[in-house]
């Protein structure tokens, strides 16, 4: 929702036919293209890390604040 669009709608663009449960299940994250982007690539990275396609490798909530915590702190003015 970062873009107006979650990260599946671009991988859904681009393949023909596919249904929605199969691109999230692939775990293609696409990002827009467009140059200027306000997100670090961190941020990026934090999203791709919590969309893991597999349960045991997926963070948990706890996990999550605390790595939402060091991107505030790191990020922060």
């Amino acid at each position: 929702m970062m873009y107006g669009k979650s990260p599946f709608d671009y991988e859904l663009d681009e393949s023909a036919g596919e249904s929605l449960v199969t691109v999230i299940k692939s775990a293609q994250v696409k990002w827009p293209t467009e140059t200027g982007s306000s997100y670090p690539d961190t941020l990026r990275q934090f999203v791709t890390w919590m969309l893991q396609p597999h349960p045991a490798v997926r963070p948990n909530i706890d996990d999550i604040i605390i790595h939402v915590d060091k991107l505030i702190a790191k990020h922060s003015i």
